[in-house]
């Protein structure tokens, strides 16, 4: 976004607004949230008339989508979209490019998304002519919330400059944290203190990131070591949904230690406690006592939420004008080949004579041929298969070369193969000689949108390396 201009832009990240913008949006809020306390929750109910926003939430959501449909009904717009998968054609395997197309062809002027796969908004953006606004991808990041945190924050510790936090819960899967650290490191004398379990410890990456940007960051063993060396305690719920390797009973057993509890709060009175909620009421990381304690701000919080999608509506699309869509998709091209010098061969040579035109697929790790093979069915389609000894498909066990005579490949079928052998390599072979040669990567992040074969989303990594979606390395 360019400088304090959010007119019919897109926000994925909170990592692309700089400091003079997150006060922008946060002023804006406040003013949205002192029309409210004036008894003129209607003021600007004129702001966006005949505005339409998308809210596609492949994903359950109360806080997020309910109060983006309130902030958009208030400032006068409407609505279309959907609240879970269920009763769309995402159940017929429609992509995300085709169904955010057609909400673009059903006239929307925005998109707000929350999806389940890493970059799946960003894809989104880069394909759509309208603003699109992160709801929450994945365990990637949820930018919205961090803005909120940072309006919350802010009456807390007015002008968030110097601010001592606490992460507790889970760290590990769940965005808001990351989020809301990266909105923090924006900002001066930043001390973030954590305490967790092992399973549910802040990301390696994450850390090293914000101590790169000055931000203090300190581990602790207890919620109360955490709660005295901080202003502010920032709960968070564990993500079963996106914990695979233990049972739901096992995660409330493991979260036991960190919950937390009224007497815990005796280590810092005045500690105030945040959560993005969801509250889990089977774990219960903040006992149902807390509640009703001069401590809880979780509530105020959320109500935060609709001023600050208010404001950031408000912002976007205020007086501007709505976009004709344009069916006519500009191809996005991956950049994720890295081509490799190939040596001139002699007919005869490697044994390349025996292909004059096809792949040779060289670097198979023992017995992968045949799975590669039965994956994409090379041989049920005709293909003529020979291995580095040059046997027939009987002997697609062997390791080292897979030569497919004939064939060519589609994007998805490199995808397939390297997911198989992430270290092959591939040589197109045109007259009898390697015509290009080259590595296929994909992003490391196996919940990255690009991995999802049937997206068909073109692998892209950025100079530093990182996914142009996922923003991992």
């Amino acid at each position: 976004m360019k400088e304090n201009n959010f007119s019919k832009k897109s926000f994925i990240s909170i990592d692309e607004l700089t400091q003079s913008e997150l006060t922008q949006i946060i002023k804006k809020a406040r003013m949205m949230k002192n029309l409210e306390k004036q008894g003129k929750r209607y003021e600007l109910n004129e702001a966006l008339k005949n505005k339409r926003l998308a809210s596609l939430f492949y994903e359950p959501s109360t806080r997020t989508r309910t109060s983006f449909e309130t902030a958009m009904v208030e400032l006068g717009g409407n609505l279309l979209g959907f609240a879970g998968t269920e009763g769309t054609s995402v159940m017929k395997n429609e992509s995300i490019l085709a169904t955010v197309m057609m909400y673009w062809a059903n006239h929307a002027d925005a998109v707000v998304m929350r999806h389940p796969k890493d970059g799946a908004v960003r894809w989104a953006s880069d394909v759509l002519g309208i603003p699109v606004i992160n709801g929450g991808d994945g365990k990637n990041e949820h930018p919205t919330q961090a803005l909120l945190d940072l309006v919350t924050i802010d009456e807390i510790t007015p002008g968030i400059n110097g601010t001592k936090i606490g992460f507790g819960g889970d760290l590990a899967h769940g965005r808001t944290v990351r989020s809301n650290a990266i909105a923090l490191s924006k900002y001066d004398n930043i001390t973030i203190n954590w305490a967790a379990a092992q399973e549910f410890a802040m990301p390696n990456d994450l850390i090293e990131f914000l101590k790169n940007k000055g931000v203090k960051v300190n581990q602790y063993d207890t919620v109360e070591e955490v709660m005295k060396n901080s202003d502010i305690y920032y709960m968070t719920r564990p993500q079963k949904e996106r914990i695979k390797d233990k049972t739901p009973q096992q995660v409330n057993e493991i979260m036991q230690k960190y919950r937390i509890t009224l007497d815990k709060l005796t280590a810092n009175p005045n500690i105030r406690i945040l959560h993005p909620l969801p509250v889990d009421s089977s774990t219960a990381e903040i006992d149902t006592d807390v509640f009703f304690s001069k401590n809880q701000y979780f509530f105020a919080q959320a109500e935060n939420g609709i001023f600050l999608r208010k404001a950031l509506l408000y912002e976007i699309l205020n007086g501007t004008e709505s976009t004709t869509f344009n069916p006519n998709i500009e191809q996005i091209v991956a950049n994720n080949r890295e081509y490799l010098q190939s040596k001139e061969y002699n007919k005869g040579e490697l044994l390349l004579d025996r292909i004059e035109h096809g792949i040779v697929i060289d670097h198979i790790p023992d017995g992968l041929a045949h799975t590669i093979d039965e994956t994409l069915g090379f041989s049920k389609r005709g293909y003529k298969i020979m291995t580095l000894a040059n046997a027939e498909s009987s002997s697609l066990q062997q390791k080292g070369m897979l030569k497919i005579t004939g064939a060519t490949l589609t994007e998805r079928e490199y995808k397939q193969i390297v997911e198989i052998c992430p270290n092959v390599t591939f040589n197109i072979i045109k007259d009898w000689n390697v015509a290009e040669k080259f590595k296929y990567h994909l992003c490391q992040n196996d919940n990255c949108v690009t991995r999802v074969i049937n997206e068909d989303v073109p692998p892209r990594f950025e100079e530093d390396g990182r996914c142009h979606y996922c923003g991992r390395k």
